[in-house]
């Protein structure tokens, strides 16, 4: 819980002068933020409305989370709830507030016929040892991932596994593109997917099941007997005015995250059921 220093803390970010400040605030945050270009509309946004400057760090949600405890960041943005709860709850960070949302998808060679259900999809291409491309990288989509195979009942650390699944230990970006040169299925967050250019043969295979729900939070540094007024400001802002946001940045004509303290929106939001169906 947060106490009565940590809240007055969060006040002081708020009331403080701005021109206290001049150094950038840093925060860590996932790839899919920045690969779909909704970090370009928040540091714009966050520089006009606080006066600060915001230095995002990328990386997959464990580094971050990594750096957020070694106070290397005074907030992260991320996907992964139950990580998140867990450095909360044993001291590494002050808190964790809800952010926006949106869906994973499967995705995979276009003439492969597969079940559009995540699960008995990822239970096809084990017994057929279609290839297979995860990020390997303990970002949040790569814990998802581990869990749909959890909930597959399949063991990808198998020695049999290998000859099907592969680990690229990189980016969003780069793990489609190199499943996209493999003809390989892979699990991609819709954004990340919408804004990608080199889509090659790959389409939306695998669009429903309650286990692609994405969901991302903003967490502040320290623990809860001290908040970073840095991470406290942005967190603040991210769930307050940064919400309109998110909810106008657009790629085409969807709006591919939607902000969870304000689900009124202009356009339709590209969950995993829209991709297969559309």
């Amino acid at each position: 819980m947060i106490r009565s220093l940590s809240i007055l803390l969060i006040v002081f970010a708020f009331a403080a002068p701005l021109t206290a400040w001049s150094e950038p605030i840093r925060i860590g945050g996932t790839t899919s933020v920045r690969d779909s270009g909704l970090l370009d509309a928040l540091q714009t946004a966050f520089s006009e409305d606080t006066g600060r400057d915001m230095q995002f760090i990328v990386g997959g949600t464990g580094r971050v989370l990594k750096l957020l405890e070694a106070q290397d960041v005074s907030g992260a943005l991320v996907h992964d709830t139950r990580s998140e709860l867990a450095l909360v709850d044993g001291g590494g960070a002050a808190r964790r507030l809800d952010v926006m949302r949106n869906d994973y998808i499967i995705l995979g060679p276009r003439e492969v016929n597969v079940p559009a259900e995540a699960v008995p999809l990822l239970q096809e291409l084990a017994a057929t040892r279609l290839a297979f491309v995860s990020r390997g990288d303990n970002s949040g989509t790569h814990k998802a991932e581990l869990r749909l195979w959890q909930a597959a009942q399949i063991d990808v650390a198998t020695k049999a596994a290998r000859r099907w699944y592969r680990k690229s230990g990189t980016g969003q970006g780069a793990t489609l593109n190199i499943a996209a040169s493999l003809d390989a299925f892979v699990l991609a967050d819709g954004a990340t997917w919408l804004a990608f250019e080199n889509k090659a043969d790959l389409r939306p295979k695998g669009c429903f099941g309650d286990a692609l729900k994405n969901v991302y939070g903003v967490l502040v540094g320290y623990d809860d007997q001290a908040v970073d007024a840095d991470g406290a400001l942005f967190a603040q802002w991210l769930t307050g005015p940064g919400q309109a946001v998110i909810a106008a940045f657009k790629i085409g004509d969807m709006a591919p995250f939607a902000p969870l303290s304000d689900m009124q929106r202009e356009g339709p939001m590209p969950t995993a059921e829209a991709f297969c169906s559309g």
